[in-house]
């Protein structure tokens, strides 16, 4: 394959976003989990008052609360409480919990959960909710009812697919304690605790969205979502109206984008200030019929591409990468592809990820021998065609920064059987810009690129 392309001055990037300050240490084999008092002393995590570091403020200065937010994708409630695009993630982290949250220095800090310890064998973590946790309409939050929340059966049976592939187990010691055994072999703090598949949200019947645990419920209408704290403070969703730069017309506070011409004109407008957020993205190649002996992409062919490729703020990606080096990861072996089976030639991408759509039709542009066509698939459609692996590519994104990289290359092995991780290509990283009105702040960016907006984190 041959990666040219006319390449012109790169962007400015700004500086990476900063790391957990120490890597974590190797973990033992775990013996059977157990739940009696540890050894080791709790360790309590600082008081939620302390929790929200200036150095993840996306603005730092003082200002108004946040009021009107511009989405630029579709929310589904059905989805809540797992996002399925950057608008979800946004709705749904001012509504839902998760037990524990990272914030943007890799430190672990209270979500539901007021304190962990670590017991004896490692891997179980001994959380404790507060008396006070409750679900948005009053009723409280216990160990037994975020355990039937995590069950296939509701009662505390097997664990649901998106809990089992970060818990192992799950125990109600009383109303107030669970011992959390985790798949990670982390042993330093809970990460995997804080990924939004195991946030708290408690389904009612006829209701179009589940409730959380911050204190505060939600209002939709077609043309927006209200999200209303205890205090009476609202936050106002506006939903997408095809150009983006329409909505920064209509007074709102924030808007999230990746849209060069919604940041370009922003730029124009001197009510807002554009904030660079974490790289939160990196798009990457899997080829059914990559060797691991064949070429990488050098560091000028990786920029190149996202310069010309990809139509929002990008960089050619930047390693080390999470995929590689993980010793302790068990990885089945890669299916073999069937003899004399031919690619298809597509190479296929989310039809609702557009850096992904710009990146697979570049390369059909730059070797038509091998891909002859960029093709979008979106839901079971594009889960099938992974796990066939009888296309030329896929080009897909993972999370930059996961909370669990052993068990997250699991899962992408598990959609695509045919794939050996030693083969993954990083091609770009990508991330969003806040632009947010003068005079206004209160944004406070988490570990994954998540963004917690005051006044939806009111005390309990």
């Amino acid at each position: 394959m041959t990666w040219a392309c006319a390449s012109r001055t790169p962007p400015a990037t700004g500086a990476p976003s900063p790391q957990p300050t120490s890597k974590p240490p190797d973990a033992p084999s775990p013996p059977a989990p157990v739940v009696e008092p540890p050894a080791p002393p709790p360790v309590i995590p600082v008081p939620r008052s302390e929790v929200v570091p200036s150095e993840c403020a996306v603005i730092q200065e003082p200002g108004l609360p946040i009021a009107t937010v511009a989405l630029g994708e579709t929310v589904n409630p059905a989805n809540a409480p797992r996002p399925s695009n950057d608008s979800e993630r946004l709705v749904f982290r001012q509504l839902y919990d998760t037990l524990v949250r990272v914030d943007c220095m890799g430190r672990v800090v209270p979500g539901l959960a007021s304190s962990w310890r670590r017991s004896i064998d490692g891997r179980t973590w001994i959380v404790t909710l507060p008396p006070e946790a409750r679900f948005s309409d009053g009723s409280p939050v216990t160990a037994g009812a975020v355990l039937a929340l995590w069950s296939r059966d509701g009662v505390g049976g097997d664990l649901q697919p998106h809990v089992n592939r970060l818990v192992q187990s799950v125990i109600s010691v009383d109303d107030r304690t669970l011992a959390v055994l985790l798949r990670s072999p982390r042993v330093d703090a809970p990460y995997a605790l804080a990924h939004s598949d195991l946030a708290i949200a408690k389904p009612v019947g006829g209701a179009a969205w589940p409730l959380g645990t911050r204190s505060a419920h939600v209002t939709s209408d077609r043309g927006s979502m209200t999200v209303t704290t205890a205090t009476g403070a609202s936050i106002q969703f506006l939903a997408p109206r095809g150009d983006p730069r329409d909505l920064l017309d209509e007074s709102v506070d924030l808007l999230i984008t990746r849209d060069r011409a919604a940041l370009d004109y922003a730029a124009t407008l001197p009510q807002f200030q554009s904030m660079p957020l974490a790289w939160q993205r990196t798009q990457v190649l899997l080829s059914p019929r990559r060797a691991r002996t064949s070429p990488s992409l050098s560091d000028e062919a990786r920029q190149t591409l996202a310069n010309d490729a990809v139509r929002g703020e990008a960089r050619g990606a930047v390693g080390p990468y999470w995929w590689q080096g993980l010793t302790d990861c068990e990885i089945p072996p890669p299916r073999v592809q069937e003899p004399g089976s031919r690619p298809s030639g597509r190479v296929v991408h989310d039809a609702n990820d557009s850096a992904a759509r710009d990146l697979a039709e570049r390369l059909v542009g730059l070797d038509r021998r091998t891909y002859q066509r960029a093709t979008g698939l979106a839901g079971e459609a594009l889960a099938l065609a992974r796990r066939r692996g009888s296309d030329a590519a896929y080009v897909t994104s993972f999370d930059s920064r996961p909370f669990d990289p052993c068990r997250e290359l699991q899962v992408v092995v598990e959609g695509a059987p045919w794939l050996d991780p030693e083969t993954i290509v990083p091609l770009v990283d990508t991330r969003q810009r806040a632009i947010v009105r003068r005079g206004h702040s209160g944004v406070v960016s988490e570990w994954d690129g998540g963004l917690l907006i005051a006044g939806a984190d009111d005390q309990r």
